[in-house]
């Protein structure tokens, strides 16, 4: 008896704690994050900043810029036609749970990104025989996508964020990526 009168006496304690919680993180509209994953795994530059408004909207942007050894390998050996060297992704989310400390959200994105394409041409000549050579050139695109993730605040100011979505290139598909992605494991800084 002694337990579950400490129980119903923790209770009230516990929400306010979590409602305390929640009133701060509502006072801080600004959040700085750099994805780690990215920069450990690809070797890409991510940065994002995000805006709250009202409960559950926010919106913001996301930059990337990669230079990977690997992926730059693979171009120049022929494994792959294109090489994404930047991308910029505003985006607007919608909080899913209840609580401002740990929540699930949705997003959707758009992409602005570009890089470089290599093709294999025939160059006819006139008093020489046709023959293959490689060419280069750059290319950019715009796509739209959508997320899911989940966020959680530590101190009610240091995010640790996971996301993960994918999206489609719109307007230059035969020299840009087909599938976009955005998959992170973010650290931030809300203020």
């Amino acid at each position: 008896m002694k337990k579950l009168y400490c129980l119903f006496l923790m209770l009230p304690i516990a929400l306010y704690a979590q409602e305390n919680t929640n009133t701060v993180l509502q006072n801080k509209k600004n959040e700085f994050r750099v994805d780690i994953l990215s920069a450990l795994v690809y070797t890409k530059a991510s940065l994002s900043y995000e805006r709250f408004f009202g409960k559950d909207f926010s919106t913001g942007f996301n930059v990337n810029f990669s230079n990977s050894n690997k992926l730059n390998e693979d171009f120049d050996n022929g494994y792959r036609n294109n090489v994404p060297k930047f991308e910029f992704n505003p985006y607007l989310r919608y909080a899913l749970s209840k609580s401002k400390s740990r929540y699930y959200f949705a997003e959707i994105f758009g992409s602005y990104n570009g890089g470089d394409f290599k093709e294999i041409v025939r160059v006819s000549g006139m008093a020489q025989p046709d023959y293959y050579t490689t060419k280069k050139s750059k290319y950019t695109d715009f796509g739209l996508g959508g997320s899911l993730g989940y966020k959680m605040y530590f101190k009610n100011s240091i995010a640790v964020e996971f996301i993960v979505g994918f999206g489609s290139n719109l307007t230059n598909r035969d020299k840009s990526p087909d599938v976009i992605s955005r998959v992170g494991l973010n650290l931030g800084y809300r203020f």
